[in-house]
């Protein structure tokens, strides 16, 4: 049997242009619920994106698929693909799970703060992040609050850790709860971070794992107290 090798290369190619548009339509939802253009429980639809991006349905349906497998997209009979919303007791628990997690994050980036570039990463990440008189729009604080969260995690030196802390879809909670925050809450944020990053500067693990959890464990107080709006009203 001959083999057509034109043949095999050109759907090769279309494979790997196929696979590409998905990564792109992934990469460009992401984005917008990253920029808050899209919000939990907003529905998601083909026709459009199909539209907007100039993309056949056949990707953006696949898109949906990856995205939904990674948590951050729901498909429901009937309704189609929905940006997911996190109920009251998730968002806790997440919280719970952020305390643990973040704390230790902490409490490893100020051991290894002044190993390799740690201290410069982290200083000027804290350059562009910390606090000034003027106040931020509930989308910028959050992208910086993300900057700042993430960069600990990554001096941290822990590549599991930064794993499953990358997997808990922080973005979705954050962005769910962000446009309710009210300037007394990012103040008292800009506080708890002032004390993080005094305490992993200055190379005190204790310190940094005990102020971070304390921020965290403050942010959860004031989360809980949103109406129920804020919420998903059904648990998955």
């Amino acid at each position: 049997m001959t083999v057509d090798v034109s043949f095999v290369r050109e759907h090769e190619a279309a494979d790997q242009k196929r696979g590409g548009t998905v990564e792109f339509v992934v990469a460009q939802i992401r984005q917008r619920v990253i920029e808050g253009r899209l919000v939990s429980g907003q529905r998601l639809i083909a026709r459009d994106l199909s539209e907007d991006l100039g993309i056949s349905r056949g990707p953006i349906r696949e898109a949906f698929r990856r995205l939904a497998a990674d948590g951050l997209v729901e498909l429901t009979p009937n309704r189609g693909a929905t940006i997911r919303q996190l109920s009251r007791k998730q968002v806790k628990n997440l919280f719970q799970i952020r305390e643990n997690l973040e704390g230790l994050a902490a409490r490893l980036a100020a051991e290894h703060i002044d190993e390799g570039g740690n201290r410069r990463t982290f200083i000027e990440v804290w350059e562009k992040v910390r606090p000034t008189s003027t106040p931020l729009p509930w989308h910028v604080f959050i992208r910086q609050n993300r900057l700042y969260h993430g960069t600990i995690v990554s001096i941290s030196g822990n590549e599991q850790l930064c794993e499953l802390i990358g997997n808990l879809q922080l973005p979705v909670m954050m962005y769910q709860i962000g446009s309710a925050m009210a300037p007394a809450n990012a103040a008292i944020s800009h506080e708890d971070h002032v004390r993080v990053a005094e305490a992993i500067l200055a190379g005190n693990p204790e310190a940094a794992e005990e102020a971070m959890r304390r921020h965290l464990r403050r942010s959860l107080e004031w989360v809980m107290q949103l109406p129920d709006t804020a919420f998903k009203r059904k648990a998955d």
